[in-house]
């Protein structure tokens, strides 16, 4: 039986926009992260719309494959945030990884800047990074992406509810990949609350195979204590982490 644990914990906003779940068979992973930007609330709604979404539709009971799956995820998420977006007139967004193990493969997708590793043989890499929709136009020299962030923060509060129907450019593409598991590599997924203050060798590092419940509170805690320490004492983000070990059956 393959392991995983995750942990959540506040930041100092009080209210909480990481939400992880963890399927009862560990054959699905999810973690998301509200943006601040759609407001305190905001970020709670995106994240338990992900979460639940998942909750409802099972992997195990879709008769899809894990890819298949995902992609009829990602899109019902999203539609269900934009139609949120547009009644609230704010707009609902944030980050989302979803981790399908299945036949010992790990599909794994990625939405935003929360990272997942996989982590094999003393070695840690990055997996399933989503490249923006306007980098085509910052490749082709029309706008840089500092010019872009900042026309976009300009848009006034009554366009941000139509955001993803006017300018999708701007909504970030997301990122498939399939992963052949072996017997003992590590999945880690975690909201930039970690991303931002331990780098992946570390996370690697830090990561205990035969007790993933320990390595997951060491992470939050340091990545707290540095948050603390780099932002003069007073504020820290959410914090976020799961860690996976397959185990394959014999």
């Amino acid at each position: 039986m393959p392991i995983c644990y995750g942990e959540s914990l506040v930041g100092t906003s009080g209210i909480n926009g990481d939400m992880f779940y963890i399927s009862p068979d560990k054959t699905t992973l999810v973690l998301s992260d509200g943006a601040s930007g759609a407001g305190k609330m905001g970020k709670v709604v995106m994240s338990e719309c992900c979460v639940r979404n998942i909750k409802e539709s099972p992997f195990c009971l879709s008769n899809l494959s894990a890819k298949e799956y995902i992609e009829n995820m990602v899109w019902r998420i999203n539609n269900e945030l934009i139609y949120i977006s547009q009644k609230s007139k704010t707009l609902t967004f944030g980050t989302l990884d979803i981790c399908v193990i299945d036949n010992n493969v790990a599909t794994i997708a990625t939405i935003g800047d929360s990272p997942a590793y996989i982590i094999h043989d003393n070695t840690v890499k990055r997996v399933a990074k989503p490249v923006k929709r306007y980098k085509t136009i910052v490749d082709f020299g029309l706008l840089t992406e500092e010019q872009i962030e900042e026309y976009i923060g300009r848009l006034p509060d009554c366009m941000w509810s139509l955001f993803d129907i006017f300018i999708p450019m701007v909504v970030p593409a997301y990122a498939v990949e399939e992963i052949e598991m072996k017997d003992g590599d590590i999945v880690v997924m975690c909201s930039d609350g970690v991303s931002d203050y331990v780098k992946p060798e570390e996370l690697m590092e830090i990561v205990n195979s035969d007790n993933l419940e320990e390595s997951v509170k060491y992470i939050v805690n340091l990545a707290k204590d540095r948050s603390i320490s780099e932002r003069n004492k007073v504020q820290y983000d959410d914090i976020t982490i799961v860690i996976y070990k397959h185990q394959i059956k014999i």
